[in-house]
């Protein structure tokens, strides 16, 4: 019987994070690293796109948990499973809730959201590219924004129009 994976949150030191990514990537295990391209422009004016990781030192691993262990002990950069403050054993990012947070830093552009959603509400996305996809409704600079959470550990503010949300009870 073949035990389901779990997405880990791994902790690595700054600027590791690509490294730890491509050494997952070369050892054939799944993961998630949330990146966006930056311009750069040095000294002599040269301008460079790198990509720069969304989150420092954290990248997300896709292992079953017996696992989880001794993947962190091969790698040859300093890492570390992070862990749930409440129950002190690792973290671990429900599948779902992976999936909807891959597809919002896969999102470039959204439309403004409009209408009247009281703040806190829990909603879920009901059309467009987010369908399916749960968070809560906060206020950030004064705009209305949909904000999901990866349990406890970030938020992610998308704008999406409101016609596309259906409030949870």
């Amino acid at each position: 019987m073949e035990q389901e994976k779990c997405w880990y949150v791994l902790k690595t030191r700054p600027r590791q994070e690509k490294a730890v990514r491509n050494l997952l990537e070369e050892y054939g295990i799944g993961n998630f690293l949330p990146t966006r391209m930056e311009e750069h422009v040095y000294v002599n004016r040269r301008k460079k796109t790198i990509e720069v990781p969304l989150m420092i030192s954290t990248c997300f691993m896709l292992c079953v948990p017996e696992q989880r262990f001794s993947i962190v002990n091969s790698l040859k950069y300093k890492t570390e499973l992070m862990t749930d403050r409440f129950t002190n054993s690792s973290m671990v990012i429900p599948n779902r809730q992976m999936e909807d947070f891959m597809r919002a830093v896969a999102m470039k552009d959204t439309a403004l959201v409009q209408v009247d959603i009281l703040e806190g509400d829990r909603v879920m996305v009901s059309e467009g590219e987010f369908s399916g996809m749960e968070g809560v409704v906060a206020k950030i600079n004064g705009r209305r924004h949909f904000v999901i959470t990866l349990s406890n550990l970030t938020a992610f503010a998308l704008q999406i129009p409101l016609s596309y949300l259906k409030k949870i009870k």
